[in-house]
């Protein structure tokens, strides 16, 4: 069961505020969400009252995640981080044949080098859990997910 601080990536992104809900449903204390535009994000009043409804403190943090000095920032200020649920990413609908290099990059530059940064700055960090969210190809097909 989650404890304590949990760092959600991409935290106001459909899946980063279900995870969020669960992780509050569920004991987690303080539960610290990162996007690109933070507390400005669409969305982050309403989530935020349903997440203290459900007991958790909740902290807006925007960083971008493919940025090393942001994401180590970001966790220099949680001094008791406990847990890290990596659900950033940028969606782009196109077939592969019609990216080019810079967009197939600016997709993957959340989820992997967010991924990367957060394991390289976390190093020893004791963590209950380290989540990464991959593709949802197995859902919905990959179709117009060329990225």
């Amino acid at each position: 069961l989650p404890r304590g601080t949990v760092l959600v990536t991409g935290g106001l992104g459909a899946l980063g505020g279900h995870v969020a809900r669960w992780l509050a449903a569920r004991g987690a204390e303080h539960v610290v969400l990162v996007s690109r535009r933070g507390r400005a994000a669409e969305g982050a009043a309403e989530l935020e009252a349903e997440l203290v409804e459900l007991g958790a403190r909740v902290t807006f943090v925007a960083c971008d995640m493919a940025d090393r000095d942001s994401v180590a920032a970001l966790l220099e200020s949680i001094p008791s981080l406990t847990a890290v649920v990596h659900a950033a990413g940028v969606e782009r609908s196109a077939v592969l044949a019609d990216l080019d290099p810079g967009e197939l990059a600016g997709v993957l530059s959340a989820k992997v080098d967010g991924a990367r940064n957060l394991h390289e700055l976390l190093g020893e960090t004791p963590l209950d859990a380290f989540v990464l969210f991959s593709s949802i190809a197995g859902v919905w097909g990959s179709g117009g997910q060329g990225a």
